[in-house]
């Protein structure tokens, strides 16, 4: 088998190393807010602050992270992220104060934010261009198993150990993707040899202004920030739907969420089995429209059976969307640029989650769960149709390693 297969033994252990990682970060949250909610008395507003704590360095540093990605490389970069979450997860065993908690879940966040666009950004120097599809749909899923895994892992640790044992089963996690990273062969990186030494604001901002040049690029980036608004506004309306519209018990929120996690990661497996033949663009307009539209499915209707379907289904389209959109990105933009590319749609996905769930609010309020959703869910179809209709001449391209000498300023 060829050392550069998704499925050599190296790769594979890498990503494995990845989603436990992934989980482990996902139980950081858990195990935070728990110990905010039971040993620090943390009221409903303290709370949404440790939400934004963990959200918000992935908005302001996320053009900071792809330049970080692009100089130092994304291995170190990534060994860099989890040291951090290392250290993060080994002080919260110090705090007991709602100021030293929520410092420590910023740097929390901080791990994130510079561990996304690092991981994201190496594939293409890990695998041949023929593989790049299947490695980013197995890639996603790293990401996609936390939603199951992680809950999983604090609860357990939570139960065994206590709090401060769970905080310690999180710098664990951490520690072993960073012993694996050694173990892993990435190609050469090109250069901008058109890119001085030094590092400028507009060096910085060179994602952005590729982004709006490109029109793969760009409508790529605007789909990710569709896609994201939707789970932004989810986050507020799916447990006051289970309550105020389907009547029914927390447990049915729970089973829920896990049937989403289920087809996540089963559409993950579906997208890395196709690879190539969904790794376009016209595919992932084709998933926002989906998510559009099962978004409703899942959250605009009054019966458990199509709740259950619709959230199934949400699931595979989100995957269809994770590993393509992924694979277009790399496809179009210079390889010297692929961190600053990457981090430009982690901070579309992160702002636009925010600004679902800002607005969802006032829109429930306004408009009750079903209506928001039928607005929402019906502005994400429309905008994945015209995507499609828009996007119909825009072909996946071969990896752009000729354009590696050029300039993004």
């Amino acid at each position: 088998m060829s050392s550069t297969s998704p499925w050599n033994p190296r790769v594979v252990g890498f990503l494995g190393a990845e989603a436990l990682s992934a989980a482990g970060s996902f139980a950081t949250v858990v195990a935070v807010w728990g110990y905010a909610t039971f040993h620090l008395d943390a009221s409903p507003g303290e709370l949404s602050l440790y939400g934004l704590a963990f959200s918000l360095p992935g908005v302001v540093l996320g053009p900071v992270a792809g330049q970080v990605v692009d100089r130092l490389g994304a291995k170190e970069t990534l060994a860099l992220s989890k040291v951090i979450g290392v250290v993060a997860s080994l002080l919260l065993l110090t705090v007991d104060t709602f100021l030293a908690m929520s410092a420590l879940t910023l740097l929390h966040g901080v791990s994130m934010t510079f561990a996304q666009p690092a991981l994201q950004s190496m594939p293409p120097r890990l695998v041949p261009d023929d593989r790049l599809a299947t490695t980013n749909a197995l890639v996603g899923m790293t990401d996609e198993s936390s939603l199951i895994f992680g809950p999983a892992i604090a609860g357990a640790a939570i139960a065994v150990f206590g709090f401060h044992g769970a905080f310690v089963v999180d710098a664990l996690t951490y520690a072993v993707g960073l012993a694996v990273l050694p173990l892993v062969h990435l190609r050469p990186a090109a250069t901008d040899e058109a890119a001085g030494a030094a590092t400028s604001l507009r060096e910085v901002f060179a994602g952005w202004a590729l982004v709006a040049r490109d029109p793969v690029l760009r409508r790529t980036v605007a789909c990710t920030g569709v896609v994201f608004s939707l789970y932004g506004m989810a986050l507020l309306a799916e447990p006051l739907y289970v309550r105020d519209v389907l009547h029914r018990p927390p447990s049915t929120f729970a089973a829920l969420q896990t049937v989403f996690g289920v087809f996540l990661i089963g559409g993950g497996a579906l997208a890395a089995r196709l690879g190539d033949r969904i790794a376009t663009f016209r595919w992932v307009a084709i998933g926002v429209a989906g998510s559009g539209a099962s978004a409703f499915l899942y959250l605009g209707t009054p019966w458990l059976v199509v709740a259950f379907v619709g959230v199934g289904v949400w699931g595979t389209f989100t995957a269809v969307i994770s590993g393509p959109s992924r694979t277009v990105l790399h496809r179009a933009a210079p390889e010297h640029a692929h961190g600053r590319v990457l981090a430009v749609d982690m901070v579309a996905g992160n702002a636009t989650m925010l600004l679902g769930t800002v607005l969802a609010g006032p829109l429930i309020e306004r408009f009750e769960v079903q209506g928001t959703v039928l607005l929402l869910g019906g502005l994400a179809l429309l905008a994945g149709l015209v995507a499609l209709v828009r996007g119909q001449a825009s072909v996946s391209r071969p990896l752009v390693t000729t354009r590696s000498t050029e300039s993004v300023l």
